[in-house]
């Protein structure tokens, strides 16, 4: 099968029954199915889906009982498609249904993510009040400032978009309604275009997007950007430090062992929370070779730090707290940099 478009739906019973035929009319010549994931809508949307689906081979349901939300909807539509390449969009007509076969036709020409974008030349959206602008636009910010994939394209924040079967989805789980984020930072080498659309009022139905949805972005973020994951794991490793340090010499150690102790502790800390969580990809073999690289890298951005502090304070008199503060900043880049070259590729 050429394509599969997935539909997430939640009480759209006034939409869905119009899309179908709308993206039968789009799709025509197309060896296409379009798949509906229902988080058990109390209106009855999966009612009118399982109707369409007696009558047309091409229309599935997946309908799910006891479990809600966006993005898991997304990410479980995706891994039950069939279709060589994937779409998702929204039931409410803002997507507007003829634009599929324009994503499909910039993969068939070899990109393997492609994304409707509203901020490219040729798009825009109609109907959005000031403060919906600015939330987009801020959602779109904090996207490019904290995950790198993020600048490949034009909206990062898309809900309209194309992927191509056998994209890695390891570790997308969809933690917050922008699947779109996920499957870029998975997939950091992927050919990624876009095709401008204009976003358009819901046909019917009332928006559900609200301050909850705003707040699981942040995290998914969060969660998703690499260098906030590094800081915060460097963070807690202080915690460990000045906390085991305490311990040590509370227990009667010298201060010079319980300062090296400590330092280590908070090392073999940092060390096991980056190889879980900052950059966990089922690493298997090397782990000695790893810490003995982290161990490289932390020595190299603690001199950097040093260096800056000592360079700022005796070429520019610049208060030596303040230098110190900057070598911080300094040797985290240094440090997160060789870490992601060098110890966790």
């Amino acid at each position: 099968m050429k394509l599969t478009v997935v539909i997430p739906t939640y009480n759209e019973a006034e939409n869905v029954p119009k899309l179908i035929p709308a993206l039968r009319r789009a799709l025509e010549g197309i060896d296409y199915e379009l798949l509906f994931v229902d988080d058990d809508s109390p209106d009855g949307t999966w009612r009118i889906v399982e109707e369409e689906q007696r009558k047309d081979a091409r229309v599935r349901l997946l309908r799910r009982v006891g479990r809600r939300g966006l993005g898991s909807a997304i990410v479980e539509g995706i891994r039950a498609a069939r279709g060589e390449f994937v779409v998702v969009m929204d039931a409410d007509f803002q997507h507007p249904p003829e634009l599929v076969p324009l994503l499909l036709r910039e993969a068939e020409r070899g990109a393997e993510v492609v994304v409707a974008s509203r901020y490219r030349q040729g798009g825009g959206v109609r109907g959005w009040s000031l403060a919906r602008r600015v939330i987009s636009w801020g959602a779109s910010l904090l996207a490019y400032l904290l995950l790198g994939e993020a600048r490949k394209t034009s909206d990062p924040v898309s809900g309209f978009f194309l992927v191509k079967r056998g994209l890695n989805m390891e570790g997308v789980e969809g933690r917050g309604y922008k699947v779109l984020l996920e499957i870029l930072a998975a997939n950091p080498g992927a050919k990624v275009a876009e095709v401008p659309y204009v976003f358009s009022p819901r046909a019917a139905g009332r928006s559900k997007l609200g301050a909850r949805d705003i707040a699981d972005y942040a995290l998914q973020v969060i969660w998703l950007s690499r260098p906030l994951r590094f800081a915060l794991v460097g963070a807690s490793g202080v915690l460990v430090n000045l906390g085991s340090m305490a311990l040590l010499l509370s227990l009667g150690l010298p201060v010079d062992l319980a300062s090296l102790t400590a330092i280590e502790l908070s090392i073999a800390w940092n060390f096991s929370l980056h190889e879980l969580w900052t950059f966990g990809s089922g690493f298997s073999r090397g782990v000695l070779r790893r810490y003995l690289g982290y161990h490289a890298s932390v020595l190299a951005g603690a001199l950097t730090q040093y260096l800056v502090m000592r360079l700022l304070y005796t070429l520019l008199s610049l208060n030596p707290l303040l230098g110190q503060l900057i070598g911080v900043f300094a040797g985290f880049l240094l440090n997160y940099a060789l870490s992601r070259s060098l110890v966790w590729r």
